[in-house]
């Protein structure tokens, strides 16, 4: 490595960095706790839901239709943005202790993962 680099510390060549925000995670968890729906309808309309008969001077607000977007989807999510990284930079950890502990456990799975494949993981 050359002084030059070492002193700006840049990184190694070649060496693939994910910085991950804690903070935009846990904001992103509670997004998608709160628009997954309930079990049953997954955030879906109801089948027998039809938007050219609905009449909202009548009924009010249509149900709300969202994506089926779930925690599992955005931890795999970031499972395949690890994929290939060397290191991951962590930062506002704290965020992580917010709410009922998923947030925690999944985030550590991931980590221990990314830990078992060689990768370094960093705390700032």
């Amino acid at each position: 490595m050359k002084r030059r680099d070492f002193l700006l510390l840049k990184a190694q060549p070649g060496t693939r960095t994910v910085e991950l925000s804690c903070q935009q995670l846990h904001l992103n968890y509670l997004e998608r706790r709160v628009t997954s729906g309930p079990p049953d309808t997954r955030g879906q309309l109801g089948k027998d839901f039809d938007p050219a008969e609905f009449d909202p001077a009548e009924e009010g607000e249509p149900p709300t239709a969202f994506d089926e977007r779930t925690t599992k989807q955005l931890f795999a999510n970031l499972e395949r943005e690890l994929d290939g990284a060397d290191i991951l930079r962590v930062t506002g950890h704290r965020w992580l202790s917010e709410g009922d502990g998923e947030l925690l456990r999944e985030f550590d799975r991931v980590v221990s993962s990314f830990r078992a494949r060689g990768g370094r993981v960093e705390f700032g």
